[in-house]
């Protein structure tokens, strides 16, 4: 009854706000105390939270050890800055028609001196729940910007036509920082990199906040010259209306409704997501293209753009720059 009573939208102030509830319970057992059950209803409730939100989950014991593993990453994660222990990673992003790389992902990695390597599944979460993606977020975009007008400067050298652009994730919190516009004008300036070589994805979570808010601080960051694409389409919650609403330049189609079932057929929902997008004047970036299979439909399909590791894994920063360097002298 608590789950269906937040389906509806509250109207405050004229305007319709979604909320969900994430709710963890924990029954009593011969050795229950007050203490151990609300920490035990509290732990089922994170754990609701992680399967998606708005949704209920029951207490068992195999989550205080993930509720142990989380405050180990939580505890290590506050010094992984200082330690040196993250890098970035990039993975191609291809023109479907070309096959030419035309734009690289930057993706968080850690390693961790007392954990050793950190899942982003596991990392990424507790990052945004300590606010820790805020500073590690600003240090991610710093390191790739410098390191993409390298590789720009590089092909440049080579006679490239084409320069390479680059993608990063912005979370929710992220969007929370009063001065976020500012911020990324900041590192861009610093780093020489354009602005028009910037591409911020935010997930659908955006949806679910203050509209007004997100729609202001979108409509700067366009504003500044960067480009917005909504990254994980599908998976999370959907609104056409916030398409048109807010100036999305992308969708980024979720690998679940790329890759074909077992007996080879893809999501009938592809196609109409596709042209759902071109109706909107977007491109469209198709996740999780593993085969050349994969890569000919897609193409079929109308998909501009796709990665994925028909084109290339997550690499360091030195195995893309081998990467950049053979596609431009190739090209040249």
């Amino acid at each position: 009854r608590v789950l269906r009573a937040f389906v509806r939208p509250w109207l405050i102030d004229g305007q319709e706000i979604h909320v969900t509830a994430s709710l963890g319970i924990a029954l009593s057992t011969d050795d229950s105390t007050p203490e151990s059950l609300l920490r035990d209803s509290d732990t089922a409730m994170y754990r609701a939270k992680e399967l998606g939100r708005g949704r209920i989950e029951m207490f068992d014991h195999t989550l205080s050890t993930k509720a142990s593993q989380r405050l180990s990453i939580s505890s290590a994660l506050h010094h992984a800055l200082a330690r040196n222990e993250l890098s970035v990673h990039y993975q191609p992003v291809v023109d479907l028609a070309t096959r030419e790389m035309v734009s690289v992902e930057a993706l968080l990695r850690w390693k961790s001196a007392s954990l050793g390597e950190v899942a982003p599944a596991d990392l990424i979460p507790v990052a945004e729940e300590t606010g820790l993606i805020v500073p590690i977020g600003a240090w991610l975009l710093e390191e790739a910007s410098r390191q993409l007008v390298e590789w720009q400067q590089l092909q440049t050298a080579l006679d490239h036509a084409g320069l390479l652009s680059l993608a990063v994730n912005l979370s929710v919190r992220q969007m929370l920082v009063p001065d976020i516009t500012d911020r990324i004008a900041r590192v861009l300036a610093r780093s020489g990199m354009r602005s028009t070589d910037l591409c911020l994805e935010l997930t659908e979570s955006v949806f679910m906040q203050d509209a007004d808010y997100f729609g202001r601080t979108l409509n700067e960051l366009k504003a500044l010259g960067v480009s917005l694409a909504i990254d994980d389409f599908g998976t999370g919650y959907s609104s056409l209306s916030y398409l048109q609403r807010f100036p999305f330049d992308t969708i980024k189609i979720d690998k679940s409704f790329v890759r074909p079932d077992q007996k080879g057929t893809r999501p009938v929902i592809l196609r109409s997501i596709v042209s759902l997008a071109h109706d909107l004047g977007m491109d469209v970036v198709a996740e999780g293209a593993e085969t050349e299979s994969d890569a000919v439909e897609l193409s079929q399909l109308g998909c501009e753009y796709a990665q994925g590791y028909a084109f290339g894994p997550p690499m360091t920063a030195l195995e893309a720059r081998k990467l950049v360097g053979a596609a431009t002298t190739e090209a040249a």
